[in-house]
């Protein structure tokens, strides 16, 4: 059954699960390794792609820009690079930050390009003025509505190096996009952090892609600044991406949350650090093989106290695992999740109260009041255009007395299309309503 045609679906509450889940490929790994081949003249191969919208968002847009694409296998991705992007075409990120800021860094050197999205209540109420004060700054011209959201339209006949500052406390993608930018420019880039940078993490998957496919970046180790070698250029190579980590964390707090054993089997773990350990320590029986985590959930969870900069994408998985711990959870320095596809601690927030959660917030926390006996459900809670938010409320479904519906599940598919149909290989029960 296609899951994701239908607006509205009931996940059942779940005694037990049983079997074996592989998580999709990194969206975030994917879609910059896209971005690095359609910069690349020649041809590159991308293994283990994420068949996700975001990830399709960027070879969509990467087409437009003029680079050629190839399945030779549905998971298997033929990029072929050219000298240059086309100028003056008009690019669809979609619904997706990181394809937007990454592209926004890649097209600066262009004549004249122009983004818009379909999704104005999410995307396109994102602010990107961060991104847009340093492309300004490197003498891009940009055309952009109120606080640089879309529709937004970039002139990089002037662009140059130099150094820049960038905020990143909001995001990461801005400066990931900047680093993009480095390594099509005739000048020395420096880009330096001048705040915090709350989101190490995936910065360090653009620097992995960059290197792997030809741009020398040089970083400093508390990652605040950032240079690029002008004389370093984009060149084919074949990448191999890993796990998702937003689907590995869902389906880790999954199988920890429900009586069940799960085998999760992986294509290597990125940008989840401390979660294993954050999740044997609340009481979870996990054992770590090369490729797979066999994962033994369902008994008494202790409350934890987990720093969210390390691992964004584990931080909704593990706040709905928290709510049926015994105690008080916290999740802390996470403000730049407020800024994703919802916001993610208020909208959150209001999701899990809807649901019979307590739950509590401050301006970079989560505070989550445990109910080891989970909720009784039977209502409806809203998707928010989020993922993330889909895949965490399905469990507190499944450890619900009655379930619960929600709304606009289609876009658990900005990175895992195929989730519904995963939770009921492992036992689950999900209806149309």
């Amino acid at each position: 059954m296609d899951f994701l045609q239908y607006k509205a679906l009931h996940v059942h509450a779940a005694k037990d699960l049983k079997g074996r889940a592989t998580p999709p490929a990194s969206k975030s790994y994917s879609a910059r390794a896209v971005l690095a081949a359609a910069l690349a003249p020649g041809k590159s191969e991308i293994d283990n792609i994420a068949n996700s919208q975001n990830v399709r968002a960027m070879i969509d847009s990467c087409q437009v820009l003029g680079a050629g694409i190839d399945f030779s296998r549905p998971d298997r991705l033929v990029v072929t690079g050219g000298e240059r992007q086309k100028d003056g075409v008009t690019v669809n990120p979609g619904n997706s930050g990181v394809v937007l800021r990454l592209l926004m860094g890649a097209t600066a050197v262009l004549r004249r390009t122009t983004f818009i999205t379909p999704y104005a209540d999410s995307l396109g109420r994102r602010s990107n003025s961060e991104m847009v004060d340093a492309l300004r700054t490197l003498g891009v011209d940009v055309q952009a509505a109120e606080d640089g959201r879309l529709p937004l339209t970039l002139d990089g006949t002037h662009v140059h190096g130099g150094e820049v500052g960038v905020n990143s406390r909001r995001s990461s993608q801005f400066l990931s996009g900047l680093l993009f930018l480095g390594g099509l420019l005739d000048d020395q880039l420096t880009v330096t952090v001048p705040d915090e940078l709350k989101a190490p993490a995936p910065v360090h998957t653009t620097l992995n892609v960059l290197r792997s496919t030809g741009v020398g970046v040089t970083a400093a180790d508390d990652l605040t600044s950032f240079t690029v070698d002008p004389a370093s250029r984009f060149r084919p190579t074949r990448h191999r991406v890993g796990s998702d980590p937003a689907s590995t964390a869902a389906l880790l707090a999954i199988a920890s949350g429900v009586d069940s054993t799960i085998d999760i089997e992986h294509h290597g773990l990125e940008e989840l650090d401390g979660v294993l350990d954050h999740l044997q320590t609340m009481g979870v029986s996990i054992d770590v093989g090369e490729e797979t985590l066999r994962v033994n959930g369902g008994g008494e969870l202790t409350p934890v106290d987990f720093d969210g900069s390390l691992a964004p994408d584990a931080v909704l998985p593990l706040a709905a695992l928290a709510a049926h711990a015994d105690g008080t959870s916290r999740f802390r320095n996470i403000e730049h999740i407020r800024y994703k596809e919802c916001d993610r601690i208020s909208d959150f927030r209001r999701e899990l109260e809807r649901a019979g959660i307590a739950a509590e917030e401050k301006r970079d926390e989560l505070i989550v009041h445990g109910s080891p006996q989970g909720v009784t459900g039977g209502v409806t809670v809203d998707s928010h255009y989020d993922h993330a938010v889909v895949m965490a409320m399905s469990l507190v479904a499944l450890r619900s007395r009655d379930g619960l519906t929600i709304n606009d599940p289609q876009y658990v598919a900005q990175t895992y299309p195929g989730f519904f149909e995963q939770l009921q290989r492992v036992g689950g029960s999900v209806t149309t309503v």
